[in-house]
């Protein structure tokens, strides 16, 4: 799905667009210490903070379906999982058959822009075949968030998220 942009005039193609997270909400909050105990990788995170507690993240596809489209948009999230669940996953995250395990209770670990503040919406995470991002399911409530994935997102407010995060993204690198 392609669009002119309002902010710089020029045309954007939707569907090679992707936002996500680096890293789960909490990251940022470490000591350096905490950071150096604990583990930041690709697609799963550890965290050992304070007092001996253990966090554990996986990042995963909240996926907003595009009103008036077959267009679906994923943001990359990080959920928190329980150890028991988060050692099932990454037990079987080469396995072929670990789209039948799950789904497995987490809690949101991402700020999504342009929503009120979406940390701890509950979630069930979902595994996939190999190589595609276990899916999110936010717990159905009126959270505009959970509303969007539910019913659906108006194309022209997802016009307008998508061109306010990309050139966002663009000064931060400038």
């Amino acid at each position: 799905m392609k669009f002119r942009c309002a902010t710089c005039g020029q045309e954007h193609d939707l569907n090679a667009i992707t936002f996500g997270a680096d890293r789960p909400v909490y990251w940022d909050g470490l000591t350096e210490k905490e950071k150096r105990r604990s583990v930041l990788g690709e697609e799963q995170c550890v965290i050992r903070g304070g007092g001996g507690q253990t966090h554990y993240f996986v990042l995963a596809c909240l996926e907003i379906p595009i009103c008036g489209t077959d267009q679906t948009f994923a943001w990359g999230v990080w959920v928190s999982l329980s150890e028991e669940s988060f050692t099932e996953m990454s037990d079987h995250w080469d396995d072929p058959a670990r789209a039948e395990l799950g789904p497995y209770f987490g809690w949101l670990s991402t700020r999504i822009p342009e929503y009120p503040d979406t940390v701890g919406l509950k979630t069930m995470v979902h595994n996939r075949e190999i190589g595609v991002r276990p899916h999110v399911e936010l717990e159905p409530t009126d959270h505009p968030l959970a509303v969007h994935q539910r019913s659906g997102m108006p194309e022209q407010a997802w016009k307008r998220i998508a061109a306010k995060l990309l050139h966002e993204h663009e000064q931060r690198e400038a």
